[in-house]
């Protein structure tokens, strides 16, 4: 018959089992949900505010779900949505944006982005739109040049160079500069980006970089 300490010991074991898998089953279903995209709402009346989620990509139906969690929660004065995603879609991207600009007109808005989580390409367009932006230390942004990709094999398609820079500095021009990012920065990032590379940045670098992209880290 086992003795008590080395009960005491296998329960040990079993414990840290639990908790390992525990986390392993979290980063799976993050990984999952990163690819489908999902939207989870939280609304607080203490607070008068709706804690809105969405892990995964820039694509639909992610406008949809959107809107319809404000027509649920119109009533509350504030949202507050954290951003989880590689980013995604362009025409997906500006309906969001379309979206989050009419709920910003009667409503405050804040986005944000978790530690460690990341917010890529297009997510960064619609992070832009939260009056109050905000990101831990930790968080990963990136930036790269528009890429075209076929509409059904979401494969990418060879363009010239000139008409993915144009786009890139359409896409600019059209998300970054409404919303008051630095003018230097984008300068200065879109050299880097130049010949496909991708850009990757903490919110603590954006932050001591003033590109105006997050407004204060926590």
């Amino acid at each position: 018959m086992p003795s008590r300490s080395l009960n005491r010991i296998l329960w040990g074991i079993a414990l840290l089992a639990i908790v390992f898998f525990g986390f392993k089953a979290r980063d799976t279903l993050d990984a999952i949900f990163i690819g489908v995209g999902t939207l989870d709402v939280r609304a607080d009346p203490s607070e008068d505010t709706v804690y809105l989620t969405w892990r995964g990509r820039i694509a639909a139906p992610m406008e949809a779900r959107l809107r319809e969690a404000f027509a649920r929660y119109n009533s509350a004065r504030t949202f507050v949505l954290a951003l989880a995603s590689p980013g995604g879609s362009i025409d997906q991207g500006a309906r969001v944006v379309a979206l989050l600009r009419q709920i910003r007109e009667t409503h405050q808005l804040e986005t944000v982005v978790e530690a460690g989580k990341p917010c890529a390409s297009m997510c960064v367009p619609v992070y832009l739109q939260g009056t109050r932006r905000t990101a831990a230390a930790s968080a990963r942004f990136m930036f790269h040049e528009v890429s075209f990709r076929e509409e059904v094999s979401n494969d990418e398609v060879n363009v010239p160079e000139s008409a993915k820079s144009s786009e890139t500095d359409r896409l600019f021009a059209r998300f970054f500069v409404p919303a008051g990012v630095s003018q230097t920065w984008i300068d200065k990032v879109r050299a880097e980006m130049t010949g496909g590379n991708d850009i990757w940045l903490t919110g603590r670098e954006l932050v001591d970089q003033n590109s105006g992209v997050v407004q204060s880290v926590f």
